[in-house]
């Protein structure tokens, strides 16, 4: 048993001894560097779209790469693509600029074998003037200097890029499904309201799936109950109002969405009596129902002044 313990300590000394062994200062990392005053001049000229600036700054031979292109074949972007690029964010969008993320600063990193490195961690902001759509979103950078040090030779940016697709689209017109007036789903929406106004509960809430989630838009933000609680909540109240009449508003809309998505919009004036008083309060009501596909309601959203109930 001793010498199996001897050995098990030999063995775990000459892990470590090679672990140690492994290690390899391939260069500095630096948190006060002229590379990094470079990047925040560039970055400046960038925002500002100053062509003179970028011209300087960046090498003839500059490239810009997107890293997290999946296209092996991807070239980047030359210098003249990087200028017209900082042109256009420029004069497109309000309120432009790249700013640090929370606490993060800038490293640069002396490779031995690769040069000077700039690693930054911003956020990406602007509003479209035309569209009024935002681009907010959290963009890394990495920028390869030149042997000198007084030039940026490349960058690759990491950035989620779903959000310039949006912002992308948002100069289209791009449909989105099928919006009708009359239809099976508003049918169910418009027996359900009657129900209610019949006081039959029973009905009201055979239109909704068991797992039906209720939302109220005088409740916290991302508060939903269950239909049962749903249920109590409608009785406790019909303890203390007599509901008068329930009017459709306009007519409502069922929106099948392209892929999953069915939603039925409505809009109602509810007149309720008050039982103590005889007071009459009208309540102006949006609701909002999601269906599964075998059209039960799987959720509800209300918009209403709920200060009128009390």
């Amino acid at each position: 048993m001793k010498n199996k313990i001897q050995m098990t300590i030999a063995t775990i000394l000459m892990l470590a001894t090679a672990a140690m062994a492994q290690k390899n200062n391939n260069g500095k990392i630096f948190d006060e560097h002229p590379g990094i005053e470079l990047m925040h001049k560039f970055t400046k000229a960038y925002v500002a779209g100053d062509k003179a600036t970028l011209e300087a700054i960046l090498t003839d031979d500059f490239k810009g790469y997107n890293g997290l292109t999946t296209n092996k074949d991807a070239k980047g972007k030359d210098k003249q693509g990087l200028i017209a690029e900082s042109a256009y964010w420029n004069s497109q969008l309000k309120g432009f600029k790249i700013t640090k993320r929370g606490k993060s600063y800038p490293d640069a990193l002396e490779y031995k074998e690769s040069g000077t490195w700039i690693d930054t961690w911003d956020v990406f902001y602007g509003v479209d003037k035309e569209t009024g759509f935002k681009i907010e979103t959290p963009v890394d950078r990495s920028f390869v200097l030149s042997k000198d040090g007084t030039q940026i030779k490349s960058m690759i940016v990491r950035t989620n890029m779903a959000i310039f697709q949006k912002y992308s689209n948002t100069f289209s017109t791009i449909e989105n499904g099928t919006i009708y007036k009359d239809h099976a789903y508003i049918n169910t929406v418009r027996t359900m309201i009657s129900a209610f106004e019949l006081g039959d509960l029973d009905l009201v809430y055979e239109q909704f799936a068991d797992n039906a989630q209720f939302s109220d838009i005088n409740a916290p933000r991302g508060e939903s109950h269950s239909k049962s609680e749903e249920r109590i909540q409608v009785e406790n109240l019909l303890t203390t109002f007599e509901i008068v009449s329930m009017d459709e508003y306009g007519y409502p809309d069922y929106l099948a969405y392209n892929g999953d998505g069915s939603t039925v919009l409505s809009w109602w004036n509810f007149r309720f009596k008050n039982k103590a008083t005889g007071a009459e309060v009208v309540i102006f009501m949006h609701l909002s129902h999601n269906f599964n596909k075998v059209g039960k309601i799987t959720s509800q959203m209300a918009y209403y002044n709920g200060n009128l109930l009390n």
